[in-house]
């Protein structure tokens, strides 16, 4: 078989002898090309077109759709140099440039081969396309090309195409006209150069990956757009991301070259986070499912994870884990994120920077431990009125302690503990409570919240139940009691002529 290289080069040069034509291994069936080609949407097939155009940096670039015809004409210095790469597949003369716009010399003949009948009129020769095969004559055209597209379009074709090019985003210094009017420009928001993503090169015809150092422009869209990622000005598909952005080399495609694989987008998006999430994202930004994307599946540093929590999440905050730990963690003043409300691998890249609530609670506790403290002579008295209204109200037997605690570097202080299963409420000697008088309201709502816990460790329905029903029974017992009985609290007496509520 005949390297490809060699067939190349004859197929150019147009020696290509019977010989090598018996040792080539394929033809291409005319009907069965122009059936692929027909099947790729007008709007798709029109940008193939455009990118010849915009790489010639043509002034000015014309589309003109109507239901029987189609014509793109450009103004480009040149045109096309040579007649072969109208119509000869897999031929073309752009160097191995990524910046540089199209694959392989198929777009043009795709478009052509779509159609019922076309002319291509280029810089001194014509080419036809018709019933009759393909024809050749000379012309006195000295600029540009100008495309002739026979066919029937119907409406919703053509108001498809009209609204895919007008998604364009022309080079600087060409004019893009369609159907007569301009299509302009995008606000552009700021360039992030020195990107380093895949890109695709061509070399000995055939497309390899490769990584190229290129800038992504990001732009908002224009009124009555989705945003979508763009080739060198040329829109390929809509994304989840606020912006249209455009990069400037050639990007993996899929067939169809209508879209790009989810590892090339998410790559393109880490990009775009690792470069703005400082200056340019708020929260609101922050909490986009494209962010998420990036967190949950891209390779980020610690470094970015920590700027993303310190502006996503409110300080303080912890993974979820047990419900025993996070309703615990909430009591020491932790911000418990819903581990259900984030994907897996979102829990994962977190848990490289934040605790989760079961952790929090082990290193808190340690810290809120604290020194046990020898009662004073009003403690005394309060740990004697605690006992009490835990066995009135609640008829539990509890022991009382008492433990002296600083607040913590977050500026945590714990007023009291209970430990269930020691029975055992502790208070913090250098919290607010007031142990001089346990009738204080918040004094005294601190040691129904601690009772309350005797029946379960969670802030869930049961506790509220049973907050609910101590704080009801307490207050029929103070005011059954009167004065006496309060003064009898205060002075951590109650059992000396107080009365026991009644059920």
């Amino acid at each position: 078989m005949v390297r490809s290289a060699t067939i190349r080069q004859a197929l150019y040069s147009g020696q290509v002898d019977e010989a090598d034509r018996q040792r080539r291994w394929f033809e291409v069936a005319d009907e069965g090309w122009r059936r692929l080609s027909a099947a790729r949407p007008l709007g798709r097939l029109l940008l193939e077109a455009l990118q010849n155009a915009f790489d010639e940096a043509a002034p000015l670039v014309t589309v003109t759709l109507s239901p029987e015809r189609v014509v793109v004409e450009d103004d480009g210095p040149g045109g096309i140099v040579d007649e072969r790469l109208v119509y000869t597949i897999f031929l073309s003369d752009k160097p191995d440039d990524p910046t540089r716009r199209g694959r392989m010399g198929r777009g043009l003949k795709e478009l052509l081969a779509s159609m019922d009948r076309a002319r291509v009129e280029t810089v001194g020769r014509t080419v036809t396309f018709d019933e009759a095969g393909r024809t050749i004559e000379d012309n006195p055209r000295e600029r540009g090309t100008r495309l002739v597209l026979e066919r029937g379009f119907d409406d919703g074709a053509l108001s498809e195409a009209r609204a895919l090019l007008g998604l364009c985003i022309p080079p600087r210094g060409t004019r893009l006209l369609i159907d007569g009017r301009a299509v302009r420009r995008p606000r552009s928001v700021l360039a992030l150069s020195g990107c380093s993503l895949e890109t695709v090169v061509v070399a000995d015809g055939v497309e390899r990956a490769a990584l190229g150092q290129t800038t992504l422009s990001v732009f908002a869209p224009r009124k009555g757009e989705a945003p979508h990622l763009f080739e060198m000005g040329l829109p390929i598909e809509p994304w989840n991301v606020p912006w249209h952005v455009d990069v400037a080399q050639r990007v993996p495609l899929k067939e169809g070259r209508d879209s790009v694989p989810d590892r090339y987008k998410l790559a393109v998006k880490a990009a775009l986070l690792e470069a703005m999430i400082h200056s340019y994202l708020d929260r609101s930004d922050l909490r986009g499912d494209w962010v998420h994307d990036v967190i949950a599946a891209w390779p980020l540093s610690s470094s970015l994870l920590d700027a993303y929590v310190s502006r996503v999440f409110p300080r303080g905050s912890v993974l979820g884990g047990t419900s025993r730990a996070n309703d615990r963690a909430r009591q020491l003043g932790a911000h418990i994120i819903d581990a259900a409300g984030i994907s897996h691998g979102a829990y994962v890249s977190l848990a490289r920077v934040l605790e989760t609530s079961d952790d929090y609670v082990r290193r808190r506790s340690r810290e809120f431990g604290g020194e046990d403290v020898e009662p004073d002579e009003a403690q005394r008295r309060f740990a004697d009125a605690v006992r009490w209204i835990a066995r009135a109200a609640a008829g539990r037997v509890v022991r009382v302690r008492f433990f002296a605690r600083d607040p913590s570097d977050a500026g945590l202080l714990e007023d009291a503990v209970t430990d269930v299963e020691r029975r055992e409420i502790a208070f913090n000697v250098r919290g607010p409570l007031r142990f001089e008088d346990i009738l204080e309201p918040m004094t005294l709502g601190v040691v129904l919240h601690e009772i309350a816990h005797l029946e379960t460790p969670e802030h869930d329905h049961r506790f509220i139940d049973r907050l609910q029903h101590l704080a009801g029974k307490t207050a029929r017992l103070l005011a059954e009691g009167g004065p006496e009985l309060a003064a009898k609290l205060r002075a951590g007496d109650p059992d000396r002529g107080g009365r026991e509520p009644r059920e």
